[in-house]
């Protein structure tokens, strides 16, 4: 049996609507990866573009004592970090307020030296005395900060009508930025002078 023309159009058309909608769901999909592949571009640009963090290494306190050991002149080895002002914090047993330096960064024996000697009683051995330095210095042109608990090493000498007088060596670093810096330095200073029974 023979088809007549009005169903062989009939059929035409029908393969011509499949061949269409397949076609178009090609597109789509095409067009789904074209949009995939840019979103990628895009992202990938914008992170190269992102500046990256800069590792920045922590500052480290050099110290130089002077001829008498009275004071130990602060500074930074590196020429570019400039300190700005320091505050030096005490253990909460020498009952001493914090002290601030503005462009001259030292720390002198009489800042502490008679709530020392009273803090330890007659024990005038060699010692170490931790301290909190907060410093805010300048890093090529940028302000930063750095939080530490240093050593203050030191020595007892006796003097002509006047009591033992420590005579400050040097410092040392002992840790970085503690969440908190005066419970961190209370618990160093008892561990290096118990409570006496």
């Amino acid at each position: 049996m023979t088809e007549t023309p009005a169903a062989e159009t009939a059929k035409r058309r029908r393969w011509l609507s499949i061949g269409e909608t397949v076609g178009i769901l090609a597109l789509l999909i095409s067009g789904i990866s074209l949009w995939d592949s840019h979103q990628d571009r895009v992202e990938t640009r914008a992170a190269a573009s992102k500046p990256k963090p800069v590792h920045v290494a922590p500052l480290v306190l050099t110290a130089s004592a002077d001829e008498e050991g009275e004071m130990l002149r602060l500074a930074s080895p590196n020429a570019d970090r400039v300190i700005q002002t320091q505050t030096i914090v005490f253990p909460r047993a020498l009952e001493l307020t914090s002290v601030d330096t503005v462009g001259n960064p030292r720390i002198e024996a009489d800042w502490f030296a008679s709530a020392l000697r009273s803090a330890i009683g007659d024990d005038r051995s060699k010692g170490r005395l931790p301290i909190g330095i907060i410093t805010h210095y300048t890093d090529n042109g940028t302000e930063r900060e750095d939080v530490a608990i240093y050593d203050i090493g030191h020595d007892w000498r006796s003097r002509l009508l006047q009591r033992d007088v420590p005579v400050l060596e040097g410092i040392t670093l002992v840790s970085r930025a503690p969440k908190d810096l005066q419970a961190t330095l209370d618990s160093r200073w008892t561990k290096r002078h118990p409570p006496k029974s």
